[in-house]
């Protein structure tokens, strides 16, 4: 089961978080109407695990129907074609950016960040999570919800619409309580907003709408879809007004806070039709979604590369390279995206066929 319209808001997410790193005290940013909701942008990664896991219920989906069960191993190496080629890439980009042997210091503690970040770990280390590439502490915790997603596939698959909607509630209401106590404790930033755990409630009503929306397709289709759009609507002025007159509840929307209305957008999305859902599944838009990890994963490194290896970035400060380094960064995603990504995608996955066949 394919929805076309969605793929494009990857490179929304990947692009708000590029403007939350490097580009806030660039204009437009920085003025006076767009300011108030600079650190919304936070969010845009809640919305990746939600996205996360409703996608990965669809991509298992076939005409509309739900398989009995995931082969593990086969999701699980599809998975890796997917995000480990670039992950690696970005990786030993920053090694050689950043790595200076000091024999002063035990080669373990000079080493163990990168260890860490290699093998999808730094996010379980919260005082490492940002070390290296800090971006990818997302990738830490995406590897894990792909670890357990056969698990929880297997254990949501069969349940009721309801028993759906009642799991995804209690998770929701759950995590958020839990969030705000640890944050009431004063507990470190970095396991707060980082720490895998505390991100897979978000990930789990992802799944749990997923199921919904293939079991219910056509029901949300032919009846539902006006007034999901609809509330999608009224429920997008109202958080642009929350946001832009600050309240306080924004300031804790890193952890899924904004889950029930992520759901309602990729709804909306995922059931647009005609003109607009054309031009949302057009392939420029669908290519702007495909190359929107190259984006999201390169961020840090090309940002690095533009100030220290390119003359005219030199000397500049930061708001006023800010939209040059953007355009060298969207060039470098779709290269990547085009002759490394997808080029060894398609080669493991035709490699791990052939060993099949064997």
């Amino acid at each position: 089961m394919q929805l076309q319209q969605i793929t494009f808001t990857r490179f929304l997410a990947a692009i708000s978080i590029v403007f939350l790193h490097f580009g806030l005290f660039t204009w437009p940013m920085n003025s006076g109407k767009l300011s108030p909701f600079g650190g919304d942008l936070v969010a845009a990664m809640s919305y990746f695990f939600i996205l996360s896991g409703f996608v990965l219920v669809i991509s298992v989906a076939k005409n509309s129907q739900l398989p009995e069960q995931i082969q593990s191993v086969e999701f699980w190496k599809r998975r890796a074609a997917r995000i480990v080629p670039m992950y690696l890439l970005a990786f030993f980009i920053c090694f050689a950016l950043f790595f200076r042997y000091d024999p002063s210091i035990p080669l373990k503690w000079q080493t163990q960040s990168w260890y860490h970040s290699i093998f999808f770990l730094q996010a379980w280390k919260y005082k490492m999570a940002l070390d290296v590439n800090y971006p990818s502490w997302s990738l830490s915790v995406e590897a894990f919800f792909y670890f357990i997603f056969p698990w929880l596939y297997a254990n949501l698959k069969s349940l009721s619409n309801k028993r759906l909607l009642w799991i995804s509630f209690i998770a929701w209401i759950f995590n958020y309580y839990i969030f705000l106590s640890l944050k009431e404790e004063n507990v470190p930033s970095n396991f707060l907003h980082f720490f895998p755990l505390l991100h897979v409630a978000t990930f789990l009503c992802g799944i749990c709408f997923g199921l919904l929306f293939v079991k219910n397709f056509e029901w949300l289709k032919q009846k539902a879809r006006k007034y999901i759009q609809t509330t999608t609507v009224i429920a997008t002025l109202l958080i642009l007004y929350t946001a832009y007159k600050n309240y306080a509840f924004h300031d804790d929307q890193h952890n899924g806070l904004l889950s029930p209305y992520y759901l309602l957008v990729i709804f909306s999305l995922a059931l647009t039709e005609g003109k607009i859902g054309g031009f949302l599944s057009s392939k420029f838009m669908v290519f702007l979604g495909g190359m929107s990890y190259s984006l999201y994963i390169l961020q840090f490194p090309v940002y690095v590369i533009c100030q220290k290896y390119l003359p005219w970035f030199k000397d500049q400060k930061p708001e006023d390279i800010f939209f040059p380094y953007l355009f060298v960064l969207l060039i470098t995603a779709s290269l990547t995206f085009l002759f490394i990504e997808n080029p060894a995608r398609k080669w493991w996955l035709s490699r791990k066929m052939n060993f099949s066949k064997k």
